[in-house]
Order: C-alpha cells, then structure tokens, then sequence
C-alpha cells in the first residue's frame, strides 16, 4: 500500500505512519478511512497519523481516527497522532476525541510511545 494523492504511507519497524497531505473534509476524510480500513485488513496493529500538513478535520474524520484506534487496541495495537496544530488539538479535545486516540508533538515521540 502506497497511499493516495491526500497521503503517502511508510513504515518504521512494524509501525506504519500515514503523511497526511490535506485537509480532512469529505474527500480526503474518506480516503483515510479507506486506508486505514486496509490496514487493519492487513493485521497492521501500530498506525501513527501525521498531521503535519493539515490545517483542518472535519467531524467524520475524527469519528474516524476514533472508532479505528478503539478496533486496533481490541487487536493489541493503537493508533497515534503527531504534529497537530494548537486549533486541530483544540478540535480534539472539544469533541472529546484526545480522550480516546493519543496525540504527540512530533512524530518520533508518537513513535516511542509504541
């Protein structure tokens, strides 16, 4: 799996890290959906989000992030968040979301915290 033109896919170790490359509205919200739901088709266990290029998410999106993190933890895994903006963690933590799915500074402590 190499992403899609919203996002690009790598891996470290047994972690795959998903570059996000643009805002989360509909069509990219439903484009991360559809990978991450690859993944866990795959077995993929540790998923971490890079949000280094996104300015916005939308509601879907973050229901999204949320439901896939609470399913890869059923499977012994998680799901990380890294490089948010002071506005997308306040989304976050308004809807309640930074409860359940994690988010890091950066992307090497997302990392670490695996």
């Amino acid at each position: 799996m190499t992403g899609t033109e919203f996002m690009n896919i790598r891996e470290n170790q047994d972690i795959k890290i998903i570059d996000v490359k643009a805002d989360l509205s509909s069509y990219a919200a439903s484009d991360l959906r559809k990978v991450l739901e690859e993944l866990l088709t795959e077995k993929v266990n540790k998923v971490v989000v890079n949000f280094e290029d996104v300015g916005h998410i939308n509601s879907t999106a973050v229901g999204t992030l949320v439901g896939i993190a609470k399913r890869l933890r059923q499977n012994g895994g998680d799901l990380k968040l890294c490089n948010l903006t002071s506005t997308l963690t306040r989304t976050f933590n308004l809807i309640g979301a930074s409860s359940v799915v994690e988010i890091y500074e950066s992307e090497k402590s997302a990392i670490a915290a695996f």
